[in-house]
C-alpha cells in the first residue's frame, strides 16, 4: 500500500491505481492459496474468491464490487490508451484497498494459525498415539474409514508390490467372532468397526518382504486414526498360521490372501499419555 500512496503523492495516478489493485489482488490470492487454489488468470482468482468467500458470507457482500472496481480501473490504467485518472478516484481506490486488507488480514492470520495447528497435530501423532482397547458405542463415520485406508495404502512396500487389501466390518456378529479368534483379540469385542489388513501371496516380486510391507501399512492405520481423534490397537495375527487360518475362515478370504492383523477402531473410552520410550543408550553412532 505504501507504493500506491507514494505514487499518488508524486502525481503518478496510473501507477497508484496499479499498486492499489495489486495490493488487493495479492491479499485475496493469499486467501485462496491457503486453501490450495490458484489460477493463471486474475479473473479466475477473483471469481473463486467471490464464489467461496463472498457469497458464503465469510467476507462482506460489498467486497466483490470493490475488487471488481479495482480490477477495472487497473485495466484502464495499464492498457487503455489516453486514459486520464482522476485524483479523487485514485484516492478512493487506496481507501478501498486499505479497507479490504483490513478485513482480509485477520482472516489470514486465523486461517494460518489453524493450518499450523493441523500440521502440529500431524507431526505429533506419532508421539501421542497409544493403544486403545476400550471404545464408546459411537459409530465411526465412513469418511474417516476412507481416510484411514488411504493412509494405509500410502505406506512404502518392497518393489512397490503393494500386497495389501483390507477387509472392514461393522457387523456385530463378525466382530464377535473375530474377538474370539485369538486369546488377545478381546479388545475387538466392543469396537464399532474392525479393519483386517490382508496380503496376497501370489504375483509378488518380493514375496518374503510382504509381511514387512503390511507392518508399515498397519502403522499408518494407527497413526491416521490418532490424527482423526480416534483410537485403535493392533492385534497380531501373522505369522502364526493357526491364527491366520482362523481369521481367514471368518472373513472367507480367497485362497491367495492371508490375514495380517486385526485392528479395532473407534472413539476411545479414555485417553492416556504415551510413554517416552527414547533411550540414548540404544543409539549407536559410527
Amino acid at each position: 500500500m505504501s507504493d500506491a500512496v507514494f505514487m499518488l503523492d508524486k502525481g503518478k495516478l496510473l501507477s497508484s491505481l496499479n499498486r492499489s489493485y495489486y495490493a488487493i489482488f495479492n491479499a485475496i490470492r493469499a486467501v485462496t492459496l491457503l486453501d490450495n487454489f490458484d489460477s493463471k488468470k486474475h479473473k479466475g482468482v477473483i471469481a473463486h474468491f467471490n464464489q467461496y468467500y463472498v457469497k458464503t458470507k465469510i467476507f462482506p457482500p460489498d467486497t466483490y464490487k470493490l475488487i471488481e472496481s479495482a480490477f477495472k480501473l487497473r485495466g484502464y490504467a495499464d492498457y487503455k490508451d489516453m486514459y486520464i485518472a482522476d485524483r479523487q478516484e485514485t484516492q478512493e481506490q487506496i481507501s478501498n484497498a486499505e479497507y479490504l486488507i483490513s478485513i482480509i488480514k485477520p482472516y489470514l492470520l486465523e486461517r494460518w494459525a489453524e493450518i499450523e495447528q493441523e500440521e502440529t497435530l500431524k507431526m505429533n501423532a506419532i508421539f501421542t498415539r497409544t493403544s486403545t482397547r476400550q471404545f464408546t458405542p459411537e459409530k465411526v463415520e465412513s469418511k474417516y474409514i476412507i481416510k484411514i485406508i488411504r493412509a494405509a495404502m500410502a505406506a512404502p512396500s518392497a518393489c512397490n508390490q503393494q500386497p495389501w487389501e483390507f477387509w472392514i466390518t461393522d457387523d456385530p456378529e463378525i466382530i464377535a467372532r473375530l474377538s474370539q479368534s485369538t486369546p488377545y483379540a478381546t479388545p475387538a469385542k466392543n469396537a464399532p468397526v474392525v479393519i483386517v489388513p490382508c496380503y496376497r501371496t501370489n504375483d509378488l516380486p518380493a514375496a518374503p518382504m510382504a509381511i514387512i510391507d503390511m507392518a508399515m501399512s498397519a502403522e499408518n492405520i494407527l497413526l491416521e486414526a490418532e490424527e482423526l481423534g480416534l483410537g485403535a490397537v493392533i492385534i497380531g495375527i501373522a505369522p502364526l498360521e493357526e491364527r491366520m487360518k482362523a481369521v481367514g475362515e471368518i472373513l472367507k478370504l480367497p485362497e491367495n490372501f492371508k490375514a495380517f492383523a486385526i485392528i479395532p477402531v473407534g472413539h476411545p473410552a479414555s485417553k492416556h499419555p504415551q510413554e517416552d520410550r527414547y533411550e540414548p543408550s540404544k543409539v549407536h553412532t559410527l
